[in-house]
């Protein structure tokens, strides 16, 4: 048995104690790399870690869940507290439950939402969100759709912040993602600016169809694919500078604000032109 799986006394967090008859198929929620996460009851979901996993990492793990206990915001999915097995041994941690809005539950499903000022609505809450863990000293990493929910009330719900960077402690499964901003670029660029160019890539594609952006990643695509967007040089100029080589990046959600949600701000002339000559 994992020699990990023992010491309660220095934690500060609630600890929940969870039966192994509630580690079932049935309450499976999500799966990953390193854990699998199950609804506990209508307000608790809790995730559990592989424990034959590297020691040294999980006891690491176990102290960034520590500190990340400690921090609230309303758009994430914290620690809330400990989950131990019926040993009184740690295995996990627990967190709130997001009751997702009906077939709309992340933000992967909003590709389907045909209500563009609704969408707006989501990525710029989303924007806020990140602006305040930046400042919390986050650097979230791993920004994609099924990261993001929302709730059955609308809200924004980050998750899988577990494995998020933060006082000292990096991310416990690297997320390919980081590398984007330098890959493209060729240079070094501050993860908090990587953060906002990904998710900046992905809040585009939102009011861009027939072209996945994330598959033709390169400066002159970006370039021509701002240049032809039917929207105020003022939104040209911002989002030049997010996908650009440019260091200290804007967010790009007040930069939403400025754009028309009622006006496609792609063409379909300009997306068979971009589509002939680029993709």
């Amino acid at each position: 048995m994992n020699s990990l799986k023992v010491d309660l006394c220095n934690t500060t967090l609630p600890i929940l104690t969870v039966e192994k008859k509630c580690y079932k198929e049935d309450f499976q929620i999500g799966v990953g790399d390193e854990a699998s996460v199950y609804k506990y009851n209508d307000q608790f979901a809790f995730k559990i870690f592989d424990l034959n996993s590297n020691e040294e990492t999980l006891l690491k793990k176990f102290e960034k869940i520590e500190l990340l206990g400690k921090l609230r915001d309303p758009n994430a999915c914290f620690p809330v507290g400990l989950v131990v097995n019926e040993d009184g041994k740690k295995e996990g941690y627990y967190y709130e439950l997001v009751n997702f809005l009906e077939n709309f539950k992340d933000f992967n499903h909003l590709l389907f939402l045909k209500d563009t000022r609704k969408i707006m609505d989501y990525l710029i809450k989303a924007d806020e969100a990140i602006q305040r863990f930046h400042k919390m000293g986050i650097t979230l990493g791993d920004i994609k759709g099924d990261n993001i929910m929302i709730d059955c009330d609308g809200n924004v719900k980050f998750i899988d912040t577990d494995n998020w960077m933060y006082n000292g402690y990096g991310f416990d499964i690297e997320p390919c993602r980081i590398h984007w901003l330098n890959t493209i670029f060729n240079g070094k660029f501050s993860l908090i600016d990587n953060d906002k160019f990904i998710f900046a890539m992905m809040a585009i594609q939102y009011f861009i169809e027939e072209v996945i952006i994330s598959l033709y990643r390169s400066d002159i695509c970006f370039k021509n694919l701002i240049e032809f967007m039917d929207v105020s040089c003022e939104v040209k100029d911002g989002l030049r500078l997010i996908f650009s080589d440019a260091k200290e990046k804007p967010y790009i959600g007040p930069i939403l604000k400025k754009i028309n949600p009622e006006q496609k701000i792609l063409t379909k002339h300009a997306i068979d032109h971009l589509k002939g000559v680029f993709w």
